[in-house]
């Protein structure tokens, strides 16, 4: 099996995303370089010192640059809080969810730990229809309550958040004192890194935040125990080696430079493997003898949820949910066929109409594939073409 197979076996609603900074960069916002270098053009404007931080930053050793810039601005009376201030946080505030944040909303957990300050995916689950809670740093209350199990939908910010600068972590010293320190933060992910499956997306082998996790990894667990994955770029023939010493298994894509559109395609064969594998795939398609669907309650759910979001009942949707829904993830040519070819409709009608769903968030779509949303109008949707569907399957396999 693929190591991608293996991922989506492993994943379930329990399993916690973590986010890195690369994931942010599609947006428009800096790398951790590029803010480095922010930083100490701010500084310099103020008269600092940046002679230290100019030779770390050529070392491209971004901790020990950021912490020499933030003991510069700490002799000049000012701080982090003062550089995030004002314009930094209208550009960190301002910036847009792009492809790679509405795939990552498409995956089956609400469980999500983030070192980037931006609130980017704050704007994807919203729209989505998903609204998460924000832990921010050191909010010990909350942070009790995901160790626990208690909160499942939440985004972790744990280096700090745009909303809040004044607990944004940067410097080296802020870094030691969260990784060696008593800090409730360190535990927690600590605790749960123990505990559940993990995913690493948008990070680099030297990124800081990946490499304190895997040095954690290495001294307090066995690696054949944890659960604990990273899509990482161009890193095939360290895939083997990273998973004996440390029981990281790292999934590598292609690409060069700001080009990511493989990672894009990994996400998207991920979303499609595990839909393969749900269980609820099987309700999908076994509705009819399930003892657990109640038909009478959910009789009218569709027209009513279509009427809600169209003022009127069209025909077409009905069959687009159904054909879905039955399927509960499908390639989008296949349905196409289906709907042309069987059902006689218009393919630009289709087209048009499978954007209108997708938009009133009654239908998931990426790029090749529809999914269906696990709601009562699903159900009743797939029992109304049913007939026909296995029909058409059947004349298919007829030749």
């Amino acid at each position: 099996m693929s190591l991608l197979n293996d991922l989506a076996e492993d994943f379930n609603q329990d399993t916690i995303l973590f986010i890195g900074s690369g994931v942010s960069a599609p947006s428009g916002l800096p790398s951790w370089w590029t803010l480095v270098s922010w930083l100490r053009d701010f500084t310099n404007e103020l008269g600092g010192d940046v002679d230290a931080a100019n030779a770390f930053l050529d070392e491209k050793n971004l901790l020990s640059a950021a912490c020499a810039l933030m003991s510069e601005l700490e002799g000049l009376g000012k701080s982090l809080t003062d550089f995030f201030n004002d314009e930094m946080c209208d550009i960190f505030r301002s910036a847009n969810p792009q492809k790679i944040h509405e795939l990552i909303a498409l995956l089956p957990t609400s469980s999500i730990i983030t070192p980037n300050y931006d609130v980017l995916l704050e704007k994807t689950y919203k729209a989505a229809g998903s609204q998460l809670q924000v832990v921010h740093k050191g909010e010990r209350k909350l942070l009790n309550c995901i160790v626990r199990g208690k909160l499942k939908d939440y985004i972790y910010k744990y280096h700090g958040c745009i909303t809040k600068p004044e607990k944004i972590v940067l410097g080296f010293k802020q870094y030691n004192s969260e990784k060696y320190g008593l800090s409730i933060d360190m535990e927690i992910l600590k605790n749960l890194i123990q505990a559940k499956t993990f995913v690493f997306i948008g990070a680099g082998l030297n990124d800081p935040d990946f490499d304190h996790v895997r040095d954690y990894l290495i001294h307090v667990i066995e690696p054949q125990n944890i659960e604990f994955w990273a899509f990482m770029r161009n890193c095939e023939a360290k895939v083997n080696y990273y998973k004996k010493e440390y029981g990281i298994n790292l999934i590598s894509y292609t690409g060069e430079g700001l080009d990511h559109s493989d990672l894009l395609n990994k996400l998207e064969e991920l979303l499609i493997k595990i839909s393969c594998i749900d269980e609820r795939k099987a309700e999908a398609v076994e509705f009819i003898s399930s003892d657990v669907v109640d038909s009478d309650r959910v009789h009218g759910t569709l027209r009513e949820t279509l009427v809600l979001a169209n003022e009127e009942v069209i025909p077409l949707d009905e069959q687009i949910l159904g054909f879905v829904a039955f399927f509960d993830t499908v390639e989008k040519d296949k349905c196409y066929r289906y709907l042309h070819a069987h059902k006689g409709n218009d393919l630009d009608e289709v087209s048009n109409r499978i954007d209108y769903l997708v938009n009133r968030k009654l239908l998931k779509a990426t790029d090749h594939f529809l999914l269906n949303v696990k709601d009562n109008y699903s159900i009743e949707a797939a029992e109304q073409v049913e007939d026909d569907i296995m029909e058409y399957l059947m004349e298919k396999e007829n030749g």
